[in-house]
């Protein structure tokens, strides 16, 4: 049997858009931080930010920032990420398969985790490039030091709006999303969380979550937020999950926003509010003193029935 072909290598990216090029040509001299950031007052990284901003959709604005992810100079990659990350899907997707290249060109994995970040709004599957984009994420991935990278770029295969959704991702992309709940307090266990609602196993969605969902994980509590998303399907974890979270606040461990986000997604009886109440007032002397009135307010949201 043949296996397909892999896709051309993207074509190498033009200066088309004066406008950008003047400002990228420039460079700065703002000093770049240890962890390859430019500082938010910057000129130039708010030039070339507001630029971009006001041409979300322009292809030859894109087309010009990609062309400089492979500048020698630091100053100017790293202007060319936030260029693009302040494009739209509609500016960003056409130059992904660019920026891919030079995610797998470039040397320094800080500049690896500025040019993930800035394409991560693009749409894989209209690109065409998912296969790709998921190799690049697995390689990213396997790094501690560009694991942040593949979080980012994972997020180009979940596309998601104000008013619903991107192109459906594709099955490898989402069983991957699956196995990434479970890498605790990881950047690709972040983008997992966020495209919950876009994955079709619940069921596989649902033991993932009550898996990590654990003490002894750093990410239990996003993963109980996570849950809270899908509502209904994974409402028979639910009882543990509250006990667990009662737990942890008996011990000094305040995770109210979990509290909160279940009585918002489901319908808990009146022993249940009961039970949190009661363990939200037991609690209060073990938090600190800026919190102890967020305590007293979900005690009191527990003690009484659920507005309709």
């Amino acid at each position: 049997m043949k296996t397909a072909p892999p896709p051309p290598a993207a074509a190498k990216p033009q200066i088309k858009d004066d406008g950008a090029k003047q400002i990228l040509a420039k460079g700065t001299t703002c000093k770049i931080s240890d962890s390859h950031e430019l500082p938010m007052d910057c000129a130039e990284y708010k030039a070339i930010g507001e630029y971009a901003f006001q041409k979300q959709g322009d292809a030859a604005v894109a087309e010009t920032c990609a062309a400089f992810l492979t500048d020698p100079d630091l100053g100017k990659r790293l202007l060319a990420a936030e260029c693009i990350y302040k494009l739209n899907a509609v500016g960003k997707t056409p130059v992904l398969g660019a920026a891919l290249d030079a995610l797998e060109t470039e040397k320094d994995p800080l500049v690896k985790v500025r040019i993930a970040w800035g394409i991560s709004g693009a749409e894989a599957v209209t690109a065409k490039l998912d296969d790709r984009v998921l190799a690049v994420v697995n390689k990213l991935a396997a790094d501690p030091l560009t694991e942040l990278a593949a979080g980012y770029l994972f997020a180009s295969l979940f596309p998601q709006y104000m008013m619903g959704s991107g192109p459906k991702p594709p099955a490898k992309a989402q069983a991957l999303a699956i196995d990434a709940i479970g890498r605790d307090n990881k950047s690709m266990q972040n983008a997992a969380f966020n495209a919950i609602r876009m994955l079709d196993d619940k069921p596989a969605v649902c033991a993932a979550l009550k898996a990590i969902i654990r003490p002894d994980a750093k990410s239990w509590p996003n993963a109980a937020a996570a849950m809270a998303q899908l509502k209904d399907a994974c409402v028979a974890d639910v009882p543990r999950v509250i006990d667990l979270t009662l737990d942890q606040m008996a011990k000094g461990e305040m995770h109210l926003d979990v509290l909160k986000d279940f009585d918002r997604a489901f319908e808990l009886d009146a022993p249940t509010r009961a039970k949190i109440a009661k363990a939200c007032k037991a609690s209060r002397s073990k938090a600190p003193d800026w919190e102890r009135k967020s305590v007293d307010e979900v005690a009191a949201a527990f003690a009484k029935p659920k507005p309709h």
